[in-house]
């Protein structure tokens, strides 16, 4: 065989590539079925908490590093000393006139700090959320770095070699297997036909609540109430209830008084917690509610006109309410949006009824 002929044979390509795609296939189809199935996978996410107070040298420093895109080396060997972590090297710098916020993401797990510029205080929370979730993020090339992105890059190509070569194989073997084509276009044209069901079929009941960063010197995560009213202001179903559930004693519940609303209307005459309702505090960014387990309740509900109620208030901040009005029963899908203004950000709500 001359060289020509080797460069190319269709069968070395097809085995070499599909050695090199091997094990990193096999991850992928994994990961695939749990990626598709997160919401069903049980994971205890572990939470590690770090207080402490910067130095007045070090600090000084830091504030006269504000604005940089590197933190001063005396503040990184504090932090290594304190936390018996380094600064990732990726780790993304967010400056404000009274706070340090640093986010250092990574497959599998979160770590983030603050340090207010005025007094020192410095918080560090690192969450870090399993095997099942390193390997996702894996899968999805999340804060994984330059080396596993470029080795997606050759595996992708892998995958592409490894694919033609089989096309072009099956197209030299197929004579005398009349199976082979209509297997390749189902192939093909089972995806399409997925793709091809309408996408509401697919979505389901839920309501995405935006928690904004605040560039304040101490934050605390809101308290956040969200219930069904009725055309009189009646509570009539509470979706949720999101307050600091680890305070010794259940002391966390005595400042729920301070969605004012939600509990003159329904929080002063429940036993907390509410099973299904109740959960911790979120920290900011977009949390996701799903509305399928309230949707028989919500169904059952005279017609009429009703009110989403998102309340949120915060420790040494402010107090806010968005409502969304809702005329019920709906006979179609509807997606209805509300804009927070300072303690809650995009309120985005999509409503099922026949689901």
């Amino acid at each position: 065989m001359t060289k020509r002929s080797k460069l190319w044979d269709l069968k070395a390509w097809h085995w070499i590539s599909s050695a090199v795609c091997l094990f990193g296939m096999l991850l992928f189809a994994i990961t695939g079925i749990t990626l598709n199935h997160a919401g069903s996978i049980e994971s205890q996410a572990q939470v590690t908490q770090v207080e402490a107070r910067v130095p007045g040298a070090i600090l000084t420093q830091l504030a006269a590093a504000n604005q940089r895109e590197q933190l001063p080396q005396s503040f990184a060997t504090w932090y290594t000393g304190q936390t018996k972590q380094r600064l990732a090297a990726n780790a993304q710098i967010q400056w404000s006139d009274f706070e340090l916020y640093v986010a250092m993401p990574k497959a599998g797990s979160d770590s983030w700090f603050t340090v207010a510029l005025d007094t020192g205080e410095f918080y560090q929370e690192a969450t870090h959320r399993g095997l099942v979730a390193y390997f996702n993020d894996l899968h999805k090339g999340r804060n994984t770095g330059i080396w596993w992105s470029l080795f997606l890059d050759l595996f992708s190509i892998a995958c592409i070699v490894f694919s033609l070569t089989g096309l072009l194989l099956l197209k030299r073997y197929a004579k005398g297997r009349k199976s082979t084509w209509p297997l390749v276009l189902a192939g093909l044209g089972i995806p399409a036909l997925v793709l091809a069901i309408p996408a509401h079929a697919a979505q389901r009941s839920q309501l995405e609540v935006e928690i904004p960063r605040l560039t304040v010197a101490e934050y605390h995560p809101p308290y956040v109430a969200i219930w069904l009213a009725d055309e009189q202001g009646k509570a009539v179903i509470n979706l949720a209830h999101w307050y600091d559930t680890k305070m010794a004693d259940r002391e966390g519940e005595k400042w729920l008084k301070d969605l004012r609303l939600w509990w003159r209307r329904s929080g002063r005459s429940l036993s907390l917690p509410v099973d299904g309702v109740t959960g911790a505090t979120r920290r900011p960014g977009t949390v996701t509610l799903d509305l399928s387990p309230f949707m028989t309740d919500i169904k059952a509900l005279p017609n009429g006109n009703y009110s989403l109620n998102i309340e949120a208030a915060r420790e040494l901040g402010g107090r806010e309410l968005v409502q969304i009005p809702i005329a019920l029963p709906s006979g179609e899908s509807i997606t209805l949006t509300e804009q927070g203004k300072h303690e809650l950000g995009t309120i985005t709500l999509t409503m099922e009824p026949k689901l």
